[in-house]
């Protein structure tokens, strides 16, 4: 079927005057994800869509309730909700809609603003030698048993057999910091994505029947299959999860009440103890401290991987929640003065935003802040 233009425009028009009903925005998504969507975005026009935004944003008009339709909205980079309120921003400052682009909020970073996190790393040898990877030069690093430890030019790490055959199975660990995010390939070529605060142990070659890496915090793995070889994920040395070729994220950061298990392709198996479960595309495991694990079978998947895509997507999220995720990628502590103001928030903003861009959200929501170095002080 032919794409429909001009039902695009109608019903971005419609977004734009805060009248869409739910059938319609539901429309509107589903034109958005189809694959010749590009072109016929070109043509739109974002700058008078964006002035009837922004009138909509000071008459306050927001009865739109939330729905799942806000990943695809931000594409168009001018929505954000808080609560059960929708408010219109533009969040993506540099458009690739040449000649059509809604207005840019200004990208210059105040002096008391604080960057966004980056690649950062460290990696620990097996005989205990750690290297900042963030200041490594390309190249090979070092040779650990029968494989080299090699920086690419994109700045991934990965290990690249010698020939040799493993005398012994060595291990490394890569590691990063708050503020830190970083991508590995592993000895099978397995790709890893690191979240900040996270890190894997993993040996250096893959030489027994099976595949198993240990990991804290949260990574994102494609795993290349290898249906004589399953591949295990130790999870904070309380759960495992078995693979053999797949696209998941694990989330279990101990400041957070559960470890989550959210699957995008293929099958895993989710075990603690005796009890296990096997989950499907679309599907997430949730764990919590009392050794309880449930299955959500219609997970917000997006959500569960938004940081690998340089986003963060916060879903009715509390306010505690999203400043844990603001502390590990900036780098900042968190004072509350006052009562932790009861507010959820809905939102799509992307990592590449300095700390107060991403901050604005609290101010619409009258939450106000401070930063004091490396401490963001939040108030109500």
């Amino acid at each position: 079927m032919a794409f429909d233009e001009q039902r695009l425009k109608y019903l971005l028009q419609l977004l734009a005057n805060n009248n869409a009903t739910k059938e319609e925005l539901s429309e509107m998504v589903t034109l958005l994800r189809r694959e010749d969507v590009d072109q016929a975005l070109e043509s739109v026009e974002w700058e008078r869509i964006w002035d009837k935004v922004q009138e909509a944003m000071m008459r306050q008009v927001t009865p739109i309730r939330k729905i799942n339709w806000l990943r695809v909205a931000a594409a168009a980079g001018i929505i954000v909700s808080i609560g059960t309120s929708v408010y219109f921003l533009n969040l993506n400052s540099n458009s690739s809609n040449s000649g059509n682009t809604a207005k840019a909020v200004p990208s210059q970073k105040p002096p008391d603003d604080v960057p966004p996190g980056g690649n950062k790393a460290i990696l620990t040898l097996a005989n205990g030698q750690q290297i900042i990877l963030d200041n490594a030069a390309n190249g090979v690093l070092a040779q650990q048993g029968a494989s080299n430890v090699v920086k690419l030019d994109n700045g991934q790490l990965a290990y690249k057999g010698t020939g040799a055959k493993p005398d012994e199975v060595i291990y490394n660990t890569l590691g990063t910091p708050r503020g830190g995010q970083y991508r590995l390939m592993l000895p099978d070529g397995s790709k890893v994505w690191l979240n900040a605060v996270s890190s894997i142990r993993y040996p250096t070659a893959f030489t027994g029947k099976e595949r198993r890496v240990e990991i804290t915090g949260e990574a994102y793995f494609e795993i290349v299959k290898d249906a004589s070889r399953p591949f295990k994920v130790s999870v904070n040395s309380s759960m495992e999860v078995s693979v053999l070729g797949t696209h998941f994220n694990i989330n279990a950061y101990t400041d957070e009440p559960t470890i989550k298990t959210t699957l995008l392709e293929g099958s895993v198996k989710v075990k603690h103890n005796e009890h296990s479960v096997v989950i499907k595309p679309g599907e997430q495991t949730q764990f919590n401290g009392e050794g309880t694990m449930k299955v959500v079978h219609d997970a917000n998947v997006d959500q569960a991987v938004a940081w690998r895509n340089g986003l963060f997507e916060f879903d009715d999220a509390d306010l505690q929640s999203i400043l844990r995720q603001i502390m590990r990628w900036y780098d900042v502590d968190v004072e509350y003065q006052g009562n932790i103001p009861d507010r959820y928030f809905t939102a799509i903003i992307s990592r590449d935003k300095t700390l107060t861009g991403v901050l604005e959200i609290l101010k619409l929501s009258d939450i106000d802040y401070k930063l004091e170095g490396k401490k963001l002080v939040v108030t109500q």
